[in-house]
């Protein structure tokens, strides 16, 4: 086996778990089937993507491997192995930083939010400062 082959192996596998899987999960999605019927492809054939190895021998056909990243809210290089799970990931903003998260994590802040506007309304109404 080349060196080669073992980096591109170990970007695939974190903890044993693969990219792929661990980033549906991250997403929210228990399971490969529930992933599968979500974005409407056989899960036969989304769980062969999970245990596909990386880069060009992944077998991803490019229109699945974009509609994996849009679903599971990450590049393309995430879903296809080529880029490092762990890689820390520069954010500019806080519009990106919201366009990143999961769709879980998403509808976790937007409660957060509606918690916080919820708690401002009613400090504004009870301030002893008046």
């Amino acid at each position: 086996m080349s060196s080669l082959s073992k980096t591109c192996t170990f970007s695939k596998c974190v903890n044993g778990k693969r990219t792929l899987q661990r980033l549906r999960r991250e997403a929210g999605f228990r399971s490969a089937k529930e992933f599968a019927e979500r974005i409407g492809i056989p899960t036969s054939t989304y769980a062969r993507y999970e245990r596909a190895g990386d880069g060009a021998e992944c077998g991803i056909p490019l229109p699945s491997a974009w509609q994996i990243a849009d679903a599971l809210g990450c590049s393309i290089d995430l879903v296809v192995g080529r880029a490092d799970i762990d890689a820390p990931h520069p954010v500019k903003n806080m519009e990106e930083r919201i366009e990143s998260l999961s769709r879980t994590s998403f509808e976790m802040l937007d409660d957060y939010l509606r918690f916080l506007e919820y708690r401002d309304d009613a400090d504004s109404s009870q301030d002893w400062r008046r």
